[in-house]
C-alpha cells in the first residue's frame, strides 16, 4: 500500500483548515460548558489545551530555522500573553452573557479587526485576494447589526 506524499504546503492548509474547524467549534462548545464553569477557569482551561497542543508539537517537529526570543521582543511576548488572557476572559464573560447571534458576529468582526489592526499598526501587506473578503465580511456584519 502506497502512502500519499504531502508536501509542506499542503500541511500548512489542512492544518489552518483543522484549526478553523477547531475555533468554529469552540464558542458554541464554551457556551454550552459556560453555564457550569465561570469564564475564567473556561479560559484557563482553553490555553492549557493549546498549550499541552504546543508541547505536543514541540516534540514531533523540529524547526533548525526557529530563534529563541531576545530581550528586546520579551515584554512584547508577555503583553501578548497578557493581552491573550484578558482577551479569552472577555469572550467566554461575554459568550455567557449573549445570545449566539451576536457571538457569531463579534467572531466576525474579530478577523475585520484582526486584519485592519495588522495592517495599519503591524504595517503587514495585504494580498489583492485579502481585501476583498475582508470587504465582504465587513459588509455581512454591518448588514447583519442594522
Amino acid at each position: 500500500m502506497k502512502f500519499f506524499k504531502i508536501n509542506n504546503s499542503q500541511i500548512a492548509v489542512l492544518s489552518a483548515l483543522l484549526a478553523a474547524g477547531l475555533y468554529a467549534v469552540c464558542i458554541p462548545c464554551a457556551k454550552i460548558i459556560g453555564f457550569h464553569v465561570p469564564s475564567t477557569m473556561l479560559g484557563a482551561f482553553l490555553y492549557l489545551g493549546a498549550g499541552f497542543g504546543l508541547l505536543m508539537t514541540s516534540f514531533t517537529v523540529k524547526n533548525k530555522k526557529a530563534k529563541p526570543l531576545t530581550k528586546k521582543e520579551i515584554p512584547y511576548a508577555a503583553a501578548m500573553v497578557l493581552l491573550d488572557i484578558a482577551a479569552i476572559t472577555f469572550l467566554m464573560f461575554g459568550i455567557s452573557k449573549t445570545n449566539c447571534a451576536n457571538v457569531s458576529l463579534l467572531g466576525n468582526f474579530e478577523l475585520i479587526a484582526t486584519s485592519l489592526a495588522a495592517f495599519f499598526i503591524f504595517k503587514e501587506s495585504v494580498t489583492k485576494k485579502q481585501v476583498p473578503f475582508t470587504l465582504l465580511l465587513l459588509l455581512q456584519v454591518y448588514f447583519s447589526v442594522f
